[in-house]
């Protein structure tokens, strides 16, 4: 029997933090050692980058490829490549079992890694020695988006494998307030007021609340522009098995002053947390 050993969501940040040295590497780096550790050896990842119109999309094709999608940046950045052997046989049952719940769902061959999901990957697993399942967010609400996730848990049950589930992206995502290079103290407030709204709700473990987090700040919602509309987050919350919420938010910054990189534990079993990173002050 198959067991989601932890679930989170995590920022991936811009293209540039292949090469900009930030705390957030540090958070991959240790999740990579320690989900190494509780020998994973599968990863389900949703990037806020594939998004599919319509069904859910689960990439089925045996070699998932390296996708640099990204344009204008600094030669040094497409010089960056992961790849990744797929979990086939899981992705044919998150599909089976989404199918079963009343999602449409569908394999797919059209996509692969794109920044959002390889660039924390490239940190957290150097060797690229873990399987990879990349999975697609749709225009469904977030309830819709919390049943693929409990999909996805209902199929690691049913195949042997050790999974992570992982959404990436970022609360705060005002692209025309970036301001490439800074990382000084001065921050975007309403993204900083948002994203501890953000925080204060995980933390509280109501799944009702996370899924009304759109509804319950309507107003700070709209000045922080959430990448993907939080439907990675959804993702990974509904993949989380309930006796093993955490809700802990171990890492909380801002890169370019309008973007902010969440690091957050929705989900761990006793022996993970004891090999996780501790929280730093945000």
């Amino acid at each position: 029997m198959g067991r989601i050993v932890l679930t989170a969501y995590l920022s991936h940040g811009a293209p540039t933090s292949l090469v900009e040295r930030t705390r957030i590497h540090d958070v991959y780096e240790k999740l990579g050692k320690a989900l190494g550790k509780l020998e994973v050896d599968s990863v389900v990842i949703s990037s806020p980058h594939y998004f599919s119109r319509g069904a859910f999309q689960v990439e089925s094709r045996n070699d998932i490829p390296c996708i640099r999608d990204y344009y204008g940046f600094p030669d040094e950045l497409y010089k960056f490549s992961y790849e990744a052997k797929n979990n086939f046989t899981l992705a044919s049952e998150i599909v089976s079992q989404s199918t079963r719940a009343g999602l449409s769902a569908s394999e797919s061959q059209s996509w692969g890694l794109d920044h959002g999901a390889w660039l924390p990957l490239y940190f957290m697993f150097p060797k690229q020695d873990v399987k990879v399942v990349p999975v697609s967010i749709s225009s469904a609400s977030p309830e819709t988006h919390f049943r693929f996730g409990e999909s996805i848990r209902r199929a690691v049950e049913n195949v042997g494998s050790r999974v992570a589930v992982i959404g990436t992206g970022s609360p705060v995502h005002r692209l025309d307030l970036i301001r490439y290079g800074y990382y000084g103290q001065e921050k975007f407030e309403p993204g900083q007021e948002f994203d501890e709204k953000v925080i204060a709700t995980i933390a509280s473990r109501d799944v009702s609340k996370i899924l009304r987090i759109p509804k319950e700040f309507p107003s700070l919602y709209q000045d922080a522009q959430p990448e993907g509309d939080l439907n990675p987050l959804y993702i990974a919350l509904g993949a989380s098995p309930a006796e093993e919420l955490v809700g802990e938010t171990i890492l909380h910054e801002f890169m370019y002053y309008g973007v902010s990189l969440i690091s957050t534990i929705l989900s761990a079993g006793i022996a993970a947390r004891e090999l996780l990173p501790k929280a730093e002050a945000h």
